[in-house]
């Protein structure tokens, strides 16, 4: 990419043949490589791989081609890698992000954050738009909010949108009960008799 006499233009302006690519085509190659090879393996158990690491590592044709994907070094041929593995891409660029003079990360604390009650186990948060989904929309939603039937338990920042975050238990009983107030069957008529349907022969 250095200007050479050979390569200026009449007006005396490097003409650049092509422009550099963004990424590097290393890092690409890896990343398709690596992304397939995690994907297959997770596919292969459920992915839950390292849970089924030890039995995995029991039968000899799986660790020949866990070592061909994880821990095979693959020299260059022709100044290409014809396959990229786990252990070729820790070769290259190591096991930590590594940017130059970029400041060690801290947590900050956004005002825009209210506190969220601590998550139950069985019993999730759930964001506004899971809420609408389990109501039926979001005017149920709304108007369950606006009667007080129902409140939100906190709001988190996600990518700059605030959201609010619902008890997934308090929702589906606020549901459970408004449809039992709709379309329920009288037990009985105005006159004490049954008003059940009699059952179909």
């Amino acid at each position: 990419m250095k200007a050479t006499p050979t390569d200026k233009a009449p007006g005396g302006r490097a003409q650049q043949v092509e422009p550099p690519a963004p990424v590097d085509a290393d890092l690409l190659d890896a990343l398709n490589d690596l992304g397939h090879t995690l994907h297959d393996w997770g596919r292969h158990t459920d992915y839950q791989l390292e849970r089924c690491l030890p039995d995995l590592v029991n039968d000899v044709e799986n660790v020949r081609i866990l070592g061909i994907g994880f821990l095979d070094r693959n020299p260059l041929v022709d100044g290409i890698r014809p396959f990229w593995s786990v252990q070729d891409a820790v070769d290259k660029w190591g096991v930590e992000r590594r940017t130059k003079g970029e400041p060690a990360w801290v947590e900050e604390v956004d005002p825009l954050v209210v506190a969220v009650a601590r998550p139950e186990w069985g019993d999730p948060l759930i964001t506004k738009l899971q809420a609408e989904m389990l109501a039926g929309s979001e005017r149920t939603l709304r108007r369950w909010v606006r009667k007080d039937l129902i409140a939100p338990e906190g709001v988190v920042v996600i990518a700059g949108v605030q959201t609010q975050m619902f008890r997934q238990s308090t929702v589906l009983k606020v549901r459970a009960e408004m449809q039992a107030k709709v379309g329920r069957p009288r037990s009985a008529g105005r006159d004490g008799t049954s008003s059940q349907c009699p059952p179909r022969p």
